[in-house]
């Protein structure tokens, strides 16, 4: 047995039926309780998130460090990158079209999914001397589990040790350095090296330099991908009747071989696509509230909307532009994968201009990706060190230095010795189960606090601008009737 042998088995424990059943039905299950709330009231989520002022969403004197919209844009770009071209693509060239079809399910399952996760994560935050906040999973794992569960804290140790396995094996290096190379013939260390060093200078600048350079960069870099995907799907509009065809035929039914591609079964579909949207739009995984809490926002669930937003634009929008762009050129069969796959596809559509738009864009994706991370390993970091304050500083120092160290020596590794990019994403699935595991255990823990404050934020609002939503109690809320 071979080394890509031995990690697909690994892969195939923990992706197997347990997690899958898992995400899909932790978002079933918040489905179910909210009504489907985040498909009924998806124009609801878009008015508030856009249009905060006219309906009286922020609160500036409502702590925080960030604007709901900066601190939205960090998760949003950290999720957008090379899960939405590499990932993708690498879905498709491994399960087929049929993986498309997990994709979406995934997708919309999730957008309630992380709109509780965020909601908890604002809920449970702390707040510091200086009146910014902080929080995430492992802040509602230790003050909404804790009370009931006393080794919350092995919990909380294996949720960010699965986030921190991403600082070593993160893929964005790698794929941009792959990318550029496969279209200018450059050197890949070289460009491993230059990509490093304009992730540190963002990130060096902090937290609130890194806002603002998400905040600047995700809508110009969404809009211009999906603006060119739209074009290639307009000149093949008449292939993509079979194109769609394609995603549901092979989302239940195996696929057979044709062309480079090598088949896939029903549950290879089913595992790529899914694990894929995971990583894509971070839904469950429990990184976009380490963002979240962050943001001035009158209510928690407020800042939860947002959650419905970034799994809609990251998956439903731009993974779906891979996706269709891949199947409707024909280009998903060639037997190419990762960004090869998706600039190759570009190319049939767009010529040598699609060609090169791929890399420059996945760079911009990948740029923004790595440098909203940092948050999240900051954010774990005062967690840990939260009675310790010098530490704290200490070790959020030396990450701020070291930052992009490690995405550099991966990508050398791989490049080194020829590693097939297919069997580098194995590595990815492995380290973004870990934590995924816990999360949903928590969420679902959690749930009848989430629908407390669900309960409020439609009817009474008891914590509606409260300096410290923890004060209010939500006991409160329970025999009132809904108001919206």
């Amino acid at each position: 047995m071979n080394a890509e042998q031995v990690l697909s088995a690994i892969i195939d424990v923990l992706w197997g039926p347990p997690l899958l059943i898992g995400l899909l039905g932790t978002g079933l299950f918040f489905s179910l309780k909210t009504g489907f709330w985040q498909i009924r009231r998806l124009p609801y989520a878009f008015r508030h998130c856009f249009f905060p002022e006219k309906y009286g969403a922020v609160i500036d004197r409502q702590g925080g460090v960030l604007t709901p919209y900066h601190a939205a844009s960090i998760a949003i770009a950290g999720a957008i990158g090379t899960g939405n071209i590499g990932g993708v693509a690498s879905a498709i060239s491994l399960g087929g079209p049929g993986a498309i079809f997990w994709m979406w399910v995934t997708a919309l399952l999730g957008m309630i999914t992380k709109m509780v996760e965020i909601s908890l994560a604002v809920y449970y935050r702390d707040r510091k001397k200086d009146g910014s906040t902080w929080g995430g999973p492992t802040f509602y794992i230790e003050k909404g589990l804790g009370k009931k569960f006393k080794h919350w804290r092995v919990l909380a140790v294996i949720f960010g040790f699965g986030i921190f396995i991403q600082w070593v094996l993160s893929p964005e290096t790698f794929t941009v350095a792959e990318a550029i190379n496969e279209a200018t013939g450059w050197n890949t260390t070289a460009l491993s090296v230059v990509y490093c060093i304009l992730v540190w200078v963002v990130v060096f600048g902090g937290l609130k330099n890194v806002a603002k350079f998400a905040a600047f960069m995700m809508p110009l870099m969404s809009i211009s991908y999906i603006a060119c995907g739209l074009v290639i799907l307009a000149l093949g509009a008449n292939k993509l009747p079979s194109t769609f065809a394609l995603i549901f035929e092979h989302a239940f039914k195996p696929a057979a071989a044709v062309g480079g591609f090598a088949g896939a079964t029903f549950m290879l579909a089913a595992r790529t696509g899914i694990s894929r949207s995971l990583f894509s739009n971070e839904a469950g995984w429990g990184l976009s509230p380490m963002a979240s809490a962050t943001a001035r926002t009158a209510h928690p669930i407020e800042q939860g909307l947002w959650g419905i937003l970034e799994v809609f634009v990251d998956t439903i929008l731009v993974c779906t532009t891979t996706a269709l762009v891949i199947i409707n050129t024909g280009e998903w069969s060639s037997g190419a994968a990762g960004a090869t796959l998706t600039m190759r596809s570009f190319r049939a559509g767009l010529g040598s201009f699609g060609y090169y738009f791929v890399p420059a864009i996945l760079f911009l994706f990948s740029w923004t990706t790595s440098t909203g991370w940092s948050t999240y390993f900051v954010t774990l970091i005062e967690h840990a060190f939260k009675n310790k304050p010098e530490k704290s500083a200490f070790w959020v120092k030396i990450l701020w230095y070291l930052y992009p160290i490690p995405g550099l020596l991966l990508a050398i590794f791989i490049f080194r010795i020829n590693l097939k990019l297919d069997f580098a994403w194995l590595f990815v699935d492995i380290s973004t189960s870990l934590p995924t595991y816990v999360n949903l255990f928590a969420l679902v823990c959690l749930s009848g606090t989430f629908m407390k404050l669900l309960k409020d934020y439609e009817g009474p609002r008891k914590l509606w601008g409260k300096e410290n939503f923890l004060e209010a109690d939500l006991d409160e809320v329970d025999n009132a009737a809904p108001g919206k």
